[in-house]
């Protein structure tokens, strides 16, 4: 047995254990079926009325009814993806006295179960159930005789059946007859009689759970029109919807290596960046005058915390609030900062700085950095939609960044469910699943490209450029020491966007040795314990900008809830079983 083939095996028992403790649990025996007698007339249409009566001691057991279960899909010859189907009607269920019970019908599997029973109401003791049911195409031709081939009673039953018998009724005399006792694949016989165009078949003996009567009536040839199977499309298994054929794992290839191609050119054409002039150099100060946040934007197309904390510095160089270290208390203590507004917002200030800075004092003229928790988030959200707004409104970038990666990212997790569409329609319908799973590959890619996918115009394309070359003469500065002694105003001036450019450090080397108070006492107070230098106060603004990150994106905790011939016992159409409910 192949590797393949015992997976099948074990998925099949995983699959039987599911169900028949689910049965057991339904229906845990105690009850026995006095007498199942079948009455099966072959029309002269070639179709088969069964009436089957069912006499079932529940004794002082509480039942609702029993179900009876009939199979009606068989598999076809192997190597032919067709199933036979039996077109089976339930006309009637009754009791002894020919009234009614009431009853449901429909499709199970491979089975119509028919359901019997008040739901309502339930019986004990002696009872009757009378079903009948038509059947279409359950007859079989051969070359000198047609032929019923029919399980009377089904092995799958939970109860003993203590007297089973079937009679047959035909058009014509029968031509040869046979039946078949005992469990599935069993060839001992029964006893049958035949009178003119009948035959009656009886067990010899009670049938135990899993043991069934099954019998043979054969007609010669025109007592009936030729029968004809009733073929349907086998459905194919799931391992079946992925077949390797080199047809399909060319198509395979194609879509997945074509699809990443579109997706790279795609980017090529639209997501990257118009650039002419590639060459770097320093630049002595912000291009365009370009705030801090608009710069950070502009560096790695997303507005952040980081691009915020920027501006809350660039604000407090600017005059607008200031910025005031709290000393930890207690060991166990963490730092803190109070930010005190200076003067409200006026023209000179941008939309977004507006909103910072009227979301910063939302609730006074001073606020400790710790109790932007409470209500932060929603400024920063605001503010950040803005930025984008603005830097697209400078022509800087072709759409607003941040839509444009949503959207790719949508549209890539789009086509992944479309491609998982796809492949199991493919699948089921022609078992080419390979390539509508390979078409998985490209949308993965759409994903991982929709942060590269914003365009930069050539405007914004020289401006990142020049940017760069500003950044560059940021991180070198400490080479050019001493021509920021007479400088130190652009210590502070510069340093909103060391804290986009990520240099902090190398901005604050450069003017290490050189009195900055003058320029950072109007805005920043910092431990009053620590001599003051360019370095101390890199690394409370590092501790400050990762205290600010923490709280300007945080949000308050919510508190959500989380079976012909050469036959056997269990052959032929038919069979199938039941239960009580």
């Amino acid at each position: 047995m192949n590797r393949a083939a015992r997976l099948a095996a074990a998925a099949a028992l995983l699959a039987l254990a599911a169900v028949f403790p689910a049965r057991a649990s339904a229906d845990d025996g105690g009850w026995t079926i006095s007498s199942f007698d079948a009455q099966i007339d072959i029309q002269s249409d070639g179709r088969v009325l069964v009436s089957e009566t069912l006499a079932v001691d529940f004794g002082f057991l509480e039942r609702h009814g029993i179900v009876r279960d009939i199979p009606v899909q068989y598999d076809w010859p192997q190597g032919v993806r067709k199933i036979r189907v039996y077109e089976l009607q339930v006309l009637s269920v009754t009791d002894a006295a020919k009234k009614a019970w009431k009853y449901e019908s429909y499709g199970k599997g491979a089975n119509v179960e028919i359901k019997i029973g008040d739901p309502d109401h339930t019986v004990t003791g002696r009872q009757t159930y009378v079903i009948t049911y038509q059947v279409k195409g359950a007859l079989n031709a051969f070359s000198d005789h047609d032929e019923l081939y029919w399980n009377a009673t089904g092995n799958e039953w939970p109860a003993p059946i203590s007297r089973a018998t079937a009679t047959v009724r035909a058009p014509a005399a029968p031509t040869q007859t046979a039946c078949f006792v005992g469990p599935v694949g069993s060839v001992a016989r029964c006893t049958l009689q035949s009178q003119s165009s009948s035959a009656l078949y009886t067990s010899p003996r009670a049938l135990i759970p899993g043991e069934g009567l099954t019998v043979v009536f054969g007609l010669r040839k025109g007592v009936v029109p030729e029968p004809k199977p009733i073929l349907q499309d086998r459905p194919r298994e799931l391992a079946e919807f992925f077949e390797v054929t080199p047809l399909w794992l060319a198509l395979a290839v194609f879509v997945a290596v074509g699809g990443v191609f579109a997706v790279f050119w795609r980017w090529y054409t639209a997501g990257r960046d118009e650039r002419e002039h590639q060459t770097i150099v320093p630049e002595f100060e912000p291009p365009e005058k370009a705030r801090p946040a608009e710069i950070g934007v502009l560096v790695d197309e997303s507005a952040d915390t980081l691009d915020v904390t920027a501006t809350i510095i660039d604000l407090a160089v600017r005059g607008y609030l200031t910025i005031t270290e709290v000393p930890k208390e207690g060991l166990f203590g963490s730092r803190d900062w109070t930010l005190a507004r200076k003067k409200p917002t006026d023209d000179a200030l941008l939309e977004y700085e507006r909103t910072i800075l009227d979301g910063l004092f939302k609730d006074g003229d001073e606020v400790k950095l710790s109790a932007l928790r409470r209500h932060f988030y929603t400024t920063l959200a605001v503010a950040e939609k803005e930025l984008y707004e603005r830097t697209t409104a400078q022509a800087w970038f072709a759409a607003d960044p941040s839509r444009v990666r949503v959207t790719y990212a949508i549209a890539g997790v789009g086509f992944i469910f479309l491609a998982i569409i796809v492949a199991g329609a493919l699948g089921f319908l022609v078992g080419g699943g390979l390539v509508g799973l390979a078409g998985v590959v490209p949308a993965i890619a759409m994903v991982a490209a929709a942060p590269s996918m914003p365009r930069k115009t050539k405007v914004g394309a020289e401006l990142y450029r020049r940017a760069l070359g500003f950044k560059q003469y940021m991180v070198v500065a400490e080479k050019d020491r001493q021509a920021f002694a007479e400088k130190e105003h652009i210590f502070a001036d510069y340093l909103p966007y060391a804290i986009v450019y990520r240099c902090v450090d190398q901005w604050a080397k450069a003017f290490e040795g050189i009195d900055l108070k003058a320029a950072t006492a109007g805005w920043y107070v910092g431990n009053q314990y620590v001599m003051f230098s360019a370095m101390n106060m890199s690394r409370d603004l590092s501790s400050f900008s990762s205290q600010v990150s923490s709280a300007i994106a945080s949000t308050p905790g919510g508190s959500g809830s989380s079976g012909f011939s050469g036959g056997s016992s269990g052959g032929g159409g038919g069979g199938g079983g039941g239960g009580s409910w």
